[in-house]
């Protein structure tokens, strides 16, 4: 069905569903290859050429132009494989997500079409997927073909991702690997670009996929290189930072609000017992002020970092810690909720006492400032308490759910997508499959 316009094959009757997953289910495609290309004429023959020799009826081979300006599109329509156009170019990662909603294959493995991969690794690939959850091939040799500001870049890249997302092994960013399309797509992606591969792998590792490398050789790039180092490195930082803050909590809120929160408690406590005189200055009313606050920041860092952890977990990220399934149960939390009525009572009952002396004097100077300080901080962390209980009732009455709907997409050539056409803004193409694995 050359030439199809792509919202009839979005949104297709269900009784057409039905017929076309029964030819799928006879077809017994059991692997989608995914080749996404941007002006890629010269080197796209000889992918798929190689592909070609090494694969069988049960796998299919998903190109997807990302709105190139040659003749990447003629050349893999010449060739036996399917074709997703889109309209402009909008980066590797938008052309990765397209193909996953289109493809048919349990498995999924992304080659980059540059001619670097080796094809003939596909098979090998596969069979690691009947025991793994994804298989990355890491280039170990060969290397030497790799921009060395590429290398450079590469190992900071696998020192920050291991650091800070506990992603074992080398080489991360590889361009070649396989996945389960039902991971692919639980994993709800979002980076358009070259940022991709980092937004899978330490989503993969939340995810607690089991994971597997192959070693292969990378070859010399046919072609214009696509990857600005600058630009697109910088992406990659980002990204990597962006999903420290969802996924690791811990070391973007818990920890640094803990520190944060002893450090004014200490101070709290010191200065509680009266000005602390130095060696050339003082600490009083104002120190103690700015511990008050510091105290209460560091605490709703904390109480953050907990509800971002449990997020993460009702987003199928990630198990919670113990201590926080603990703090998240019923009792705990009705624990809780009586203590901050405490305090706020504790702090309110301190101001009226504080108040009514100061009125008893005769609306003179106003001589326990520090008091009031400890009271109303007491008031404020109060109603810090309730709201977590109340955002952890919240998070602990969601109930998560899956869906496994499927799109099958009949024709061989599949014409062009635009922008407005995004499967990002459609819940139907993006709830699917997930149940399969």
């Amino acid at each position: 069905m050359e030439g199809a316009v792509i919202n009839s094959v979005m949104r297709p009757a269900i009784s057409e569903l039905r017929s076309e997953e029964s030819k799928l289910n006879a077809n017994s495609i059991h692997t989608t290859i995914v080749i996404p290309v941007y002006n890629e004429e010269q080197a796209l023959p000889h992918v798929l050429e190689a592909i070609l020799v090494v694969v069988d009826n049960g796998y299919e081979v998903l190109v997807v132009d990302d709105g190139s300006h040659d003749n990447t599109r003629q050349v893999a329509m010449s060739f036996p494989c399917r074709v997703i156009s889109h309209e402009v170019n909008r980066g590797k990662g938008a052309a990765m997500k397209t193909a996953g909603q289109y493809a048919r294959g349990k498995n999924i493995i992304f080659i980059d079409g540059d001619a670097t991969y080796p094809a003939d690794v596909i098979p090998q690939v596969v069979r690691q997927l009947d025991r793994h959850d994804i298989v990355r091939c890491v280039r170990d040799i060969g290397r030497e073909n790799i921009p060395f500001i590429n290398r450079i870049g590469n190992q900071i890249f696998d020192n920050l991702i291991s650091t800070m997302h506990k992603v074992e092994g080398s080489d991360v960013l590889s361009g070649l690997y396989g996945l389960k399309r039902g991971h692919l797509l639980a994993m709800q992606l979002k980076s358009d670009g070259f940022d991709i591969e980092t937004e899978i792998m330490v989503k993969a590792r939340a995810m607690s996929l089991t994971q597997s490398t192959i070693p292969i050789v990378y070859n010399e790039r046919i072609g214009e290189k696509k990857l600005r180092p600058i630009r697109d490195g910088l992406s990659i930082v980002n990204r990597i930072f962006h999903l420290a803050v969802m996924l690791n909590p811990v070391l973007t809120y818990i920890l640094p609000g803990a520190l944060l929160w002893l450090i004014a408690l200490a101070a709290l406590l010191l200065l509680g017992r009266g000005p602390v005189m130095l060696a050339t200055t003082g600490l009083s009313t104002h120190t103690l002020i700015v511990s008050a606050m510091a105290f209460l920041a560091g605490f709703q860092m904390i109480v953050f970092g907990c509800l971002v952890n449990l997020y993460a977990v009702e987003a199928g990220f990630g198990t919670p810690s113990r201590s926080l399934s603990f703090i998240a149960a019923r009792s705990p939390r009705f624990g809780g909720a009586i203590v901050g009525i405490g305090l706020m009572a504790a702090g309110f009952i301190w101001s009226v006492i504080l108040t009514h002396s100061w009125l008893s004097t005769g609306l003179g100077p106003f001589n326990d400032t520090d008091s009031l300080v400890v009271a109303l901080s007491l008031i404020v962390w109060g109603v810090q308490l309730i709201s977590t209980v109340v955002l952890l009732s919240i998070f602990a009455g969601l109930a998560k759910s899956s869906t496994d709907k499927e799109l099958i997409v009949s024709s061989d050539h599949i014409s062009v997508l635009s922008p407005s056409e995004d499967f990002d803004d459609d819940e139907e193409l993006l709830e699917r499959a997930v149940g399969e694995v």
